[in-house]
């Protein structure tokens, strides 16, 4: 609709502003809170206004709306990521998270189908009307819930705003002095140079690069189900895989993933395309399970929402350079150059971040421990 490859990162900022703007208030509100009600009422409040889309007649009350959708994103995750930990067992971590990687990624290529389907059919309306249904199911669903109740940290003698602050600055001192939370949340960051790549350079590559004239949507559609369903089947084989080759070298083996944008330079033939935007979800589910098994081990359930909020509002504020740097990148070197540049840099810079900070290190000692 825009045209322009920098206008549509810059959209991408606008949405990711309240995760980086938020994540210490959220972060409080999720070990202070029932994590339970707090996702409910953000899945009840986001029902609200995603049923008012329909009714907006004009460009700001959209943007408006969207606004506050990505409010009541930020509200929900950390306490979704705690919660979910929260009932999970230490030895069934990794096939826990494959299980939510590998539904993620189902609704990651259900969803845009479904949505096409419905506009095709009715118009954007109903398929605004079926999203709004969609967080009042995930309410229902929630709603029989049991969680553990959360033991509150040593802020718990204070009491109003200074407890608040006291609360915040836990969540900021963990994410700055463990080093693996500091570590992961640092190449997490450099990774959102991918995820940028994947939804502005990708889209221009097809249309510009490839020539596929009226099926650039289509043809930008199915390599965005090719990586969804790899990511859906990376996670589905990460348990046995990592029983075999431990969950360091599954994490490694994930975070080259990157390296199969390279090929793009050299502007393959689609089905070498395709191949390798499965290769890269696929290990890209490796790195994420990973990554988070150790990230979900090396902070107390306690501090949990705090600092996973925080963690985000860091990799999400990674996330906004990211697709202002692609948006540019793409215009000034072109869509091939930008594509082998992310995954040389990350696929490179990644693994040299872990080493660099001793991260890996304390992974496999964390590792070790638990065994």
């Amino acid at each position: 609709m825009t045209g322009s490859a920098q206008l549509l990162s810059f959209i991408f900022v606008l949405q990711l502003l309240p995760r980086i703007i938020l994540a210490p208030v959220t972060g409080v509100l999720a070990d202070r809170l029932d994590r339970r009600w707090l996702t409910i009422g953000a899945d009840l409040g986001r029902a609200a206004l995603v049923a008012l889309l329909p009714f907006t007649q004009q460009a700001w009350q959209i943007a408006g709306l969207a606004a506050l959708v990505a409010i009541g994103n930020a509200l929900a995750r950390p306490a979704e990521l705690a919660a979910v930990l929260a009932v999970v067992p230490a030895h069934q971590l990794v096939p826990a998270l494959s299980a939510t990687q590998v539904a993620g990624s189902i609704v990651r290529v259900v969803g845009p189908a479904l949505a096409g389907g419905i506009i095709a059919l009715a118009g954007p309306g109903p398929a605004f009307g079926v999203q709004s249904l969609s967080f009042l199911l995930s309410a229902a669903i929630l709603y029989p819930l049991t969680l553990p109740s959360v033991e509150r940290a040593s802020s718990a003698a204070l009491r109003g705003v200074e407890a608040v602050r006291h609360e915040m600055r836990d969540g900021l001192r963990i994410v700055w002095t463990n080093r693996i939370v500091r570590g992961t949340a640092a190449v997490e960051a450099l990774w959102q140079l991918v995820f940028s790549s994947l939804f502005v350079t990708a889209l221009v590559y097809v249309e510009q690069t490839l020539e596929a004239g009226r099926d650039a949507s289509s043809v930008f559609s199915l390599l965005t189900a090719t990586f969804a369903a790899g990511t859906a089947i990376g996670a589905l084989v990460a348990r046995p895989v990592e029983r075999r080759i431990g969950r360091t070298r599954l994490m490694a083996i994930g975070y080259l993933a990157p390296l199969m944008l390279i090929p793009a330079f050299f502007i393959p033939p689609l089905p070498v395309l395709f191949a390798c935007w499965l290769v890269l979800g696929f290990t890209d589910a490796w790195a994420v399970i990973a990554m988070q098994s150790y990230l979900a081990e090396s902070v107390p359930d306690a501090l949990r929402g705090r600092v996973y909020a925080t963690w985000t509002g860091v990799v999400t504020l990674g996330g906004a350079a990211a697709f202002l740097i692609i948006g540019w990148l793409t215009v000034t070197v072109g869509p091939p150059m930008t594509l082998a540049l992310t995954g040389l840099v990350v696929g490179i810079g990644g693994p040299l971040i872990l080493l660099a900070t001793g991260t890996l290190a304390a992974m496999r000692k964390q590792e070790t421990a638990a065994d």
